[in-house]
């Protein structure tokens, strides 16, 4: 979570306008003395927000948030790090019914705390007084105290595997999109697909076995993930040989594209039969 002046959505635009398929809206942005407004524009209907906040790393993408009438919208229109600008995973394709609803998804006040419960360290009520990003007292909670000498924060490492699994479930998501277990779009979950294993189930496998703490995931290390699937299957009969010199994840937690500028690796670990979905 960033300033919009800090985003590579803000600073990729060229300065033309983008737009819906099917001429419909297009959308225009502008920066003013107060930051950048967003608008939603087809023949006469207009409609313009602030953007208030950019939602995303950029590793992958990001999305901007707008303030409208006292509510939150996730827009529209997401920039994407290898396809540029297009729609919002989740938001639906074609033509939006009127310029309002162009501009994105208006979030009720439950939905933007959830949102903001997770792009943030820590908010108010209103969403007006919050911490940007994700620092240290997001996972260790006590940290505050900790350091005025009250007290010992939380350490996720020492949580059981159920308890740590839980606990960045919070924000990477436990529960299935519309309660549906079997919709493609719930590789983006990772404890929800991870929970699914036999790995898991059956040891003691955490997040923290892959992705030790305040280090990004190492995407191009497959060595790295193999050590720790040998840890506990190096006597497994299956391609023995393989073992140290292969790539265990690509086979066992394939890369999934829920959508075309998304891609993620699928955290159900599971035989290579096994589709992608279940």
């Amino acid at each position: 979570m960033m300033e919009p002046k800090e985003s590579l959505f803000i600073n990729h635009l060229s300065g033309r306008p983008l737009g819906e398929a099917a001429n419909g809206y297009s959308f225009v942005y502008r920066r003013t003395l107060d930051g950048i407004d967003a608008t939603a524009q087809r023949d006469s209907d207009s409609a313009t927000a602030p953007i208030v906040w950019i939602f995303g790393a950029g590793r992958q993408g990001q999305t901007p948030v707008l303030r409208l009438g006292g509510s939150f919208i996730e827009h529209r229109v997401s920039f994407y790090t290898t396809a540029g600008y297009g729609i919002t995973i989740g938001q639906e394709n074609g033509v939006s019914a009127s310029a309002v609803k162009a501009l994105g998804w208006a979030q009720s006040a439950s939905e933007a705390q959830k949102c903001f419960h997770c792009h943030s360290t820590s908010a108010n009520n209103d969403l007006t007084n919050l911490i940007p990003g994700v620092q240290c007292i997001r996972c260790h909670a006590g940290a505050e105290e900790h350091a005025n000498g009250r007290g010992k924060p939380v350490n996720p490492g020492k949580l059981d595997h159920l308890a740590q699994v839980q606990l960045c479930g919070e924000c990477h998501r436990l529960k299935p999109i519309s309660g549906d277990d079997r919709d493609i779009g719930n590789v983006r979950f990772q404890p929800l697909r991870l929970m699914k294993s036999a790995c898991f189930r059956n040891s003691n496998i955490e997040c923290t076995s892959c992705h030790p703490a305040h280090r990004n995931a190492q995407r191009d290390r497959p060595d790295l993930y193999n050590q720790v699937c040998v840890s506990c299957h190096a006597n497994s009969s299956a391609h023995i040989a393989s073992q140290r010199s292969g790539n265990c994840i690509a086979c066992h937690m394939p890369k999934v594209s829920p959508a075309p500028a998304l891609t993620f690796t699928d955290h159900f670990i599971r035989a290579p039969t096994t589709k992608a979905s279940q």
